[in-house]
């Protein structure tokens, strides 16, 4: 079938088919300041992260002392999550512990830490980060591009 008919039938099936992905504006996340002496290159690294993943990064939010604000900040800056870090810092191994929390509900929706020395620490975060912390999480933009069904009987129709 020439891909001129394929266009029309496609777009048939995605209107159709069921939690078919729809263009709608990019998450917006905070990424809180990290404590220590690496928490601003560390910062930094998990926003080039989540932009490369397609969410809008908010950096302009101050660090808040109590969890209890989130929920007030999400509604205010329109944010779907937040993401915090608490660092450790020692002479041979740092170790951070991020949290995700959901700007919809004010709750934990993830937890990872990683340790590794202080120049290693860094690629630790960069490898492990999206992998504990990204799929299995609501933030994620993967849950909202469609059915599994679908996107692979477009995939299958295109090769």
């Amino acid at each position: 079938m020439a891909p001129a008919r394929l266009v029309p039938f496609f777009l048939v099936i995605l209107t159709l088919a069921p939690g078919a992905a729809v263009a709608e504006p990019a998450s917006r996340v905070s990424v809180q300041p990290f404590d220590g002496d690496a928490g601003p290159a560390l910062r930094q690294q998990i926003v080039r992260l989540l932009r490369g993943r397609g969410f809008r990064v908010v950096t302009s939010i101050a660090r808040v002392g109590g969890t209890g604000q989130y929920l007030e900040l999400a509604r205010d800056h329109r944010l779907a999550a937040f993401v915090t870090g608490d660092m450790q810092e020692g002479r041979r191994r740092c170790s951070i512990t991020f949290l995700v929390w959901d700007g919809a509900t004010g709750s934990v929706v993830g937890r990872w830490s990683a340790s590794a020395p202080p120049r290693r620490l860094a690629s630790a975060v960069g490898k492990g980060f999206w992998k504990h912390l990204g799929p299995r999480t609501s933030w994620s933009p993967r849950r909202r591009c469609g059915s599994t069904r679908a996107r692979r009987w477009i995939s299958a129709a295109l090769d």
